[in-house]
């Protein structure tokens, strides 16, 4: 079937499909229908619903009532083959493909191309390459998929899904462990896909995203359908007012703490690193110094030589009027300065240790007792995290991959909010999870400066930048190019600087 000759078509729908998980009922009444040529976003807070929906539209969950029609003709999933079969394909966040194996072998899989009873490894090359080709995917067929990195990674799970000649595409965040600039090639692509004719499905929490690409987005909230709109014309305010009840200027209200007669407590002056060539500024006890500016202008790099994660190789900063140069995170550590990197599962977390022992990681001489850990300081010390920034988790023995995106950030926090730091380095905290905790994330912000501590955070959501923080300083081409009032300044005074010093 030429898939471009029904576009605008309804390929799937869900007609009021119930779903309950252990007594909570995770779907209530769900009516939903994807269409042919369009891209169809699902936005909603970490348990609304979105991803059960996918999954039984994939077959990897059977509905408590409700149908699901395709084509016309109601129809019941034994399983994911059988959906795949029928032309509807999930792409998972955490991706399903076998490391050791090529990229041709992981895009054929399942529909490898055989000759008398073996697979034809020319066909099988010709094959792959027809799919990656279409995905912008340009490596060789041989390469093992655990050689590639993430982005590609991501493109071979699409290619596999484009391989089973799916008229459906299903995509549960597939660009939270993306890059914005590979994220935005994603975005592409995901168009380009649906100006063949097929269906998109994407969930994400990346707003900014969703309103770039979507055709229509529909809220879930509590496991409600709320809300569906065309993508044209929606905006982030009303998202967040739908997906949490909240009015949007009320998630990133700043407090002001900061003493603006107490000196500062961390100053940086003409500081040259990798990444950076000339920036200063200081941060006082209780004030949140945001960082703005474009990808690329030395941001991050700014906060890696601060956290001695590289050399500082010109000017100077001083801690609490102490000269200060870290030579390694630990040793910044030990100088009460902290951070929470950009990518936490890389960088912030380990995956497969549990929730309890990834909490503890930077405190664990703290919690000796002679030549072991004690075990009664260690529940305490994990207790008091859990309660206090409402970690959701069934146990904090599992392991840290097995909480969402946003919870899994609030175990970097605690991590390194349990070495007392004096200056908390923040780089893109909200990243990669939903409104909600994001809306978290800054009230702790707020509660940490309440105590004293200085926060330096970096983001590219500009309403973040300009609602939470007391001073706002830009950064372009490596060096600090302003310093502004975070409570009087506006976003193109903050983008006039990013873009021209």
């Amino acid at each position: 079937m030429n898939l471009e000759s029904v576009t605008g078509t309804i390929v799937i729908e869900a007609r009021n499909v119930d779903k309950h998980f252990d007594g909570t009922q995770a779907l209530k009444g769900v009516t939903l229908a994807l269409r042919a040529g369009e891209i169809h976003c699902l936005v909603g807070e970490n348990g609304a619903g979105k991803s059960t929906l996918a999954k039984v539209f994939a077959g990897e969950v059977r509905p408590d009532g409700g149908q699901i029609i395709q084509n016309g003709v109601e129809v019941t999933f034994s399983g994911p083959i059988a959906a795949l079969q029928a032309g509807v394909v999930l792409v998972h966040q955490e991706l399903n493909l076998v490391g050791a194996m090529t990229v041709a072998e992981n895009v054929a899989m399942g529909r490898e191309p055989s000759h008398y009873g073996f697979v034809d490894k020319a066909r099988l090359r010709q094959m792959s390459n027809s799919y990656t080709q279409e995905v912008g995917l340009h490596v060789n067929p041989d390469t093992p998929v655990e050689r590639l990195n993430i982005a590609d990674q991501q493109l071979v799970e699409i290619a596999h899904a484009l391989a089973t000649e799916s008229r459906v595409l299903l995509l549960d965040e597939p660009t939270s462990s993306l890059a914005r600039h590979d994220a935005a090639a994603l975005l592409k692509l995901l168009r380009g896909i649906a100006h063949s004719g097929r269906a998109v499905l994407l969930i994400s929490h990346q707003l900014d995203e969703v309103l770039s690409c979507a055709d229509r987005i529909t809220v879930f909230r509590d496991g409600a359908l709320v809300a569906s709109m065309p993508g044209h014309g929606a905006t982030e305010r009303d998202l967040i007012k739908l997906m949490t009840g909240r009015d949007f200027s009320s998630m990133y209200r700043l407090v002001t703490h900061v003493d603006p007669t107490k000196k500062p407590v961390f100053e940086v002056e003409h500081l040259q690193a990798p990444g950076v060539k000339d920036a200063s500024f200081v941060v006082r006890p209780g004030e949140i110094v945001g960082i703005g500016g474009l990808v690329g202008s030395g941001r991050t790099e700014l906060l890696m030589a601060l956290y001695g994660a590289t050399r500082i190789t010109g000017g100077h900063a001083t801690l609490e009027g102490t000269p200060y140069a870290p030579m390694s995170p630990s040793d910044a550590l030990s100088h009460g300065v902290g951070l929470v990197p950009e990518n936490r599962k890389e960088e912030g977390l380990v995956l497969d240790l549990a929730i309890r022992d990834n909490i503890c990681l930077a405190v664990l001489p703290r919690l000796n007792r002679g030549p072991l850990v004690s075990v009664r300081a260690e529940s305490q010390l994990v207790k008091n995290w859990i309660s206090r920034l409402r970690i959701k988790l069934s146990s904090s023995m599992k392991a840290a991959s097995s909480l969402s995106g946003g919870n899994q950030q609030k175990v970097v926090l605690s991590k390194v909010l349990s070495t007392k730091p004096k200056v908390l380095l923040l780089d893109e905290p909200t990243r990669g999870i939903d409104v909600g905790a994001k809306a978290e994330v800054h009230e702790l912000m707020s509660e940490l400066a309440a105590e004293g501590i200085a926060i330096v955070f970096v983001t590219s959501v500009l309403p973040e930048l300009l609602m939470g923080s007391d001073r706002i300083v830009v950064m372009r081409g490596g060096r600090t190019v302003a310093d502004l009032d975070g409570k009087t300044v506006d976003e193109e005074t903050v983008m006039q600087y990013a873009f021209q010093g």
